[in-house]
C-alpha cells in the first residue's frame, strides 16, 4: 500500500474529526445530545480499562444494531466523552483525567479509498514509533462500520493475539451488519459482543426532553413480573408503583405513548414529528439499506428472491400469524427460500421469532409469529396505515422488545429463558418460560372487562408449571382479577 495515501489520509481525517462528528453528537443549538443508556456501560468499560481492571475478553468490544439506531453517536460521544459526563463525577476519574490515546475511525471512508485496516494500522504503528505488543500507555481505538473491511475479523483477532500480554489496548467496533458481526468465526472467543436495539420509551422520553423515567423502576418491574410467587404477590408489588407511575403520566402529554409506538424507535427521526411520511420513507431506508448492503453482500440469495424481501416483510406486518404455505403462495417462493430469507432477516435484527409452544415435539408446521424489533418497523412498512385488527401487534412488537432486552438476560441459572406463543385457537400472545421452569402468560388486550381472561385460562390447562396470567391492557387500572390472573396496565411496562 502507498504510504503517501495512507498519509494524506490520516491528514485530512485528524483535521476534520471535529467537523464530522459534531453533527452526530450536537444538536442545531450546539447543545449536546441526549446520551443512550449503554453510554454508562462503556464509560465504565473505559474506566475499569484505564485501572487495568478489564479481563482478556473484554479488549475487544463488537457492538451490532441496525442502522440508524445511534452508533456512531455513541462513538462519538465516546470519542468526545469528557463532555458527556458530570466533571464532578468521582466513578470516571481516570477517563476525566484525559491520560490516555485514542482514536475514531469509520472504516467505510476507509474502504472507499482502498485503504485497509490491516495497511492502515501498520502505518499507524510506525508513524507514532509504537509496536502493539509492547505499547506502555493506554490506548482506546473506535472504529464504526468494521464490517467494510473485507479482512475486518481477521485483522481484530490479530490484535488480540497481539496484545495478551497486556492490557493496554482497547478496542470498540460496531457494524451496522448483524449478519456480518455476529457470524465472524474468527472472534467467537475473542470478543465482548453486544447489540444495540431501538429505544424503549423510558430512553425516548429522555432523547425528547419530555421526562425522566423514575429511578430503579424499570428493574424492580421485570423483576417482579419474572419472580412473584403468585398473581396476588405480583400485584402487591406493582401497587407499590401505582401512585407513582399514574403520577408521572399526568404529566405528559395524551398523545406521547402512540407518538412513540409509531415514531419513536429510532433517534434520526425524533426531530420530525410533524413529518410522518418523512419518518415513513427515512425508517424504510433503513430496510431497503439492509437489504441491498448487507444481505445482496452475503450472496447467498438470487436477485429475483431478493427483490422480493420488501413484499415479505410487507405481509408479515399486516398480520398476526405467518402461514408458511399461504406467505410461499403469494410470493411464489419455495419454504426453504422463504425459511431463509426469514432466517437472516431474524439475524439481522430487523424481526424477532417467536417459536410456538411445543413446537420442537410436533412434526405439523405451525404458523409462525415473527414480531419487529421496533413498532416503528410496521408502522413505516405499512406508511401508517394499520388495520384496527393489526394495532394489537404494534403492543406486541413492544413487549417483544421488552423481553428480548430486559426478560431474556434475567437468568438464575445457567438454563436460557425463553419468549413463546401459544398457536391454537384462542391461545395467548406470549409465554415466558423462565430459567427455572416457572412459565408465565401474557396476553395482550385492548381495554375491554373480559378480554384476554379465556385466552390465558385456555394456555393455562396445557403448562405443567404454570404461576401465573398477565393481561396487558391499553387503558384502565392494576387488577388482581383471580388467583391466578392480573391485569397491568400498558403505562407499567412502558417505563420498563
Amino acid at each position: 500500500m502507498d504510504r503517501v495515501k495512507i498519509e494524506n489520509f490520516y491528514r485530512l481525517w485528524v483535521s476534520q474529526i471535529d467537523k464530522l462528528l459534531s453533527g452526530y453528537i450536537f444538536n442545531e443549538a450546539g447543545n449536546p445530545n441526549p446520551t443512550r443508556y449503554i453510554f454508562s456501560f462503556y464509560l465504565e468499560l473505559i474506566e475499569r480499562f484505564l485501572k487495568d481492571e478489564i479481563i482478556e475478553l473484554e479488549k475487544i468490544n463488537l457492538l451490532s444494531g441496525i442502522r440508524g439506531i445511534g452508533k456512531t453517536t455513541l462513538l462519538g460521544q465516546l470519542f468526545y466523552a469528557s463532555r458527556f459526563i458530570n466533571h464532578s463525577s468521582k466513578n470516571y476519574s481516570k477517563l476525566l483525567r484525559g491520560n490516555y490515546e485514542k482514536l475514531y475511525l469509520d472504516v467505510s471512508k476507509l474502504h472507499l479509498e482502498g485503504i485497509s485496516l490491516n495497511d492502515f494500522f501498520k502505518y499507524y504503528e510506525e508513524e507514532k514509533n509504537i509496536h502493539f505488543e509492547t505499547i506502555d500507555r493506554k490506548f482506546i481505538i473506535l472504529l464504526d462500520e468494521v464490517h467494510y473491511d473485507d479482512n475486518w475479523g481477521l485483522f481484530l483477532k490479530n490484535i488480540f493475539d497481539r496484545v495478551k500480554g497486556h492490557k493496554n489496548i482497547l478496542i470498540i467496533a460496531t457494524g451496522s451488519s448483524a449478519l456480518k458481526i455476529k457470524l465472524n468465526p474468527d472472534l467467537s472467543r475473542r470478543s465482548l459482543i453486544l447489540d444495540l436495539y431501538p429505544l424503549k420509551f423510558d430512553e425516548y422520553l429522555i432523547m425528547k426532553n419530555i421526562a425522566v423515567p423514575i429511578k430503579d423502576l424499570s428493574e424492580e418491574l421485570v423483576n417482579s413480573i419474572l419472580f412473584s410467587n403468585n398473581a396476588a404477590d405480583l400485584h402487591d408489588k406493582l401497587k407499590v408503583h401505582s401512585k407513582e407511575i399514574n403520577s408521572f403520566f399526568l404529566n405528559l402529554a395524551p398523545s406521547v405513548e402512540e407518538e412513540f409506538l409509531y415514531y419513536g424507535g429510532f433517534p434520526f427521526v425524533l426531530e420530525l414529528k410533524d413529518k410522518k411520511h418523512l419518518i415513513y420513507k427515512l425508517v424504510n431506508g433503513v430496510i431497503d439499506n439492509l437489504i441491498t448492503k448487507d444481505i445482496l453482500d452475503l450472496k447467498k440469495f438470487a436477485s429475483e428472491t431478493i427483490s422480493k424481501i420488501k413484499d415479505l416483510l410487507y405481509l408479515i406486518a399486516n398480520s398476526d400469524a405467518t402461514d408458511y404455505e399461504k406467505l410461499c403462495s403469494a410470493l411464489k417462493l419455495d419454504y426453504r427460500s422463504a425459511r431463509g430469507i426469514i432466517e437472516t432477516l431474524i439475524q439481522s435484527g430487523i424481526i424477532l421469532e417467536v417459536k410456538s409452544y411445543g413446537e420442537k415435539f410436533v412434526k405439523v408446521r405451525k404458523p409462525a409469529k415473527f414480531l419487529f424489533i421496533s413498532p416503528s418497523l410496521r408502522v413505516s412498512i405499512l406508511s401508517g396505515i394499520i388495520p384496527s385488527e393489526i394495532k394489537g401487534k404494534l403492543l406486541e412488537d413492544y413487549l417483544g422488545l421488552l423481553f428480548k432486552k430486559e426478560f431474556l438476560k434475567k437468568k438464575i441459572s445457567a438454563a436460557e429463558n425463553e419468549i413463546l406463543y401459544d398457536s391454537s385457537s384462542m391461545g395467548a400472545d406470549f409465554i415466558l418460560r423462565a430459567a427455572n421452569s416457572r412459565q408465565i402468560i401474557v396476553e395482550v388486550g385492548f381495554g375491554e372487562k373480559k378480554t384476554g381472561i379465556r385466552q390465558v385460562e385456555n394456555t393455562a390447562k396445557k403448562l405443567d408449571n404454570f404461576f401465573y396470567g398477565i393481561i396487558v391492557s391499553k387503558e384502565g387500572e392494576l387488577q388482581l382479577i383471580n388467583e391466578k390472573i392480573i391485569r397491568i396496565p400498558l403505562k407499567f411496562w412502558m417505563l420498563i
